[in-house]
C-alpha cells in the first residue's frame, strides 16, 4: 500500500531569486537547459490545443512564463500556435529586450509585462482569441455572473479594456493595470488575455472564459427573455472565497 498521501502537483516554474543567468555563455546555457526545455514543450502543447479548439487564427496568439527576476520565456511572431517547436521558442528581459531565440519575440510580449510588473502572482499569460469571448470582447460586454461553479472559482469578473493597439505601451498599461485585479481580460475588439501562476492555469482560463460565454449565450435563448438562474446564498458566499485563494495561489 503506498504511504505517501495524495497531492496535487506544483505546476508552477520556480526561480532562485537573484541568481539570473547573467553573461551570454550564462544566458545560453540557461536557455538550453532541461528545465526550459521541458517549459518550451509544454508551450507548444498548449499552442497545439489553442489550435485545434480554434481560439487562435492565423498567426494569432501568445504565452509567456517567468523564469527569472528579470526572464521570461515566450512565443515568437508570425507563426502557427498549431505548429511550434521548441526550438522557435524567445527569451526576453522584463523590458521585453530579445536575450536569445532565433526567431522574433512576439511583439505582444509588453501587454503580459505590463500584468507581470505589476502582479507578481501572474507568472504566465495565455493571450488569444477564442471566437465566443472575442464577440463580447468586441460588444464590450461581459455574461452575467454566477453562472456556473467553474467561471466563479477559476475566473470572477472579468476585465474590460478598451482598444488599443496591439503591442503598443498603451495596450500595455491599460490591459497591465486591468490584470491585477482579474485574472482574465477582455481586450476591446482583439480577444481575451488570462494569467495564472503556471502555464496550464493561463491557458485553462481561456477555457473556461470561452465555455462560460458559450453556456451564457445558449442560456440565454432558452430563457427567451426570461431571467437566468444563478447561484446564490451560501453556494455563491463559498465560491468567492474558493475564488480568493485560486487567483491568488494558481
Amino acid at each position: 500500500m503506498n504511504s505517501e498521501q495524495p497531492s496535487t502537483p506544483d505546476l508552477q516554474y520556480n526561480w532562485a531569486p537573484g541568481e539570473d543567468p547573467k553573461t551570454a555563455k550564462e544566458i545560453d546555457a540557461f536557455f538550453r537547459s532541461p528545465e526550459i526545455e521541458r517549459l518550451k514543450e509544454l508551450i507548444c502543447d498548449l499552442g497545439r490545443r489553442l489550435w485545434q479548439k480554434e481560439y487562435v487564427d492565423g498567426n494569432g496568439g501568445n504565452f509567456t512564463v517567468r523564469v527569472g527576476d528579470n526572464l521570461i520565456l515566450c512565443t515568437p511572431t508570425m507563426i502557427s500556435k498549431g505548429f511550434m517547436t521548441p526550438e522557435d521558442m524567445c527569451l526576453v528581459d522584463m523590458e521585453g529586450e530579445q536575450l536569445a531565440g532565433v526567431r522574433k519575440r512576439t511583439s505582444e510580449v509588453l501587454t503580459h509585462i505590463g500584468i507581470m510588473k505589476r502582479q507578481p502572482a501572474a507568472k504566465a499569460c495565455c493571450h488569444a482569441h477564442p471566437p465566443t469571448a472575442t464577440g463580447f470582447a468586441i460588444a464590450g460586454a461581459a455574461p452575467d455572473r454566477l453562472l456556473t461553479p467553474e467561471s466563479e472559482v477559476f475566473v470572477g469578473e472579468i476585465g474590460m479594456a478598451e482598444f488599443r493597439m496591439p503591442g503598443s505601451p498603451e495596450c500595455s498599461d491599460v490591459v497591465g493595470r486591468l490584470g491585477v485585479d482579474h485574472v482574465a481580460v477582455f481586450m476591446g475588439n482583439h480577444g481575451v488575455i488570462t494569467r495564472g501562476k503556471s502555464l496550464e492555469m493561463a491557458y485553462w482560463r481561456q477555457e473556461v472564459v470561452e465555455a462560460l460565454c458559450r453556456s451564457y449565450l445558449v442560456a440565454r435563448d432558452v430563457k427567451t427573455g426570461g431571467k437566468i438562474p444563478q447561484i446564490s446564498g451560501e453556494s455563491a458566499e463559498k465560491m468567492a472565497r474558493s475564488h480568493k485563494y485560486v487567483s491568488e495561489n494558481l
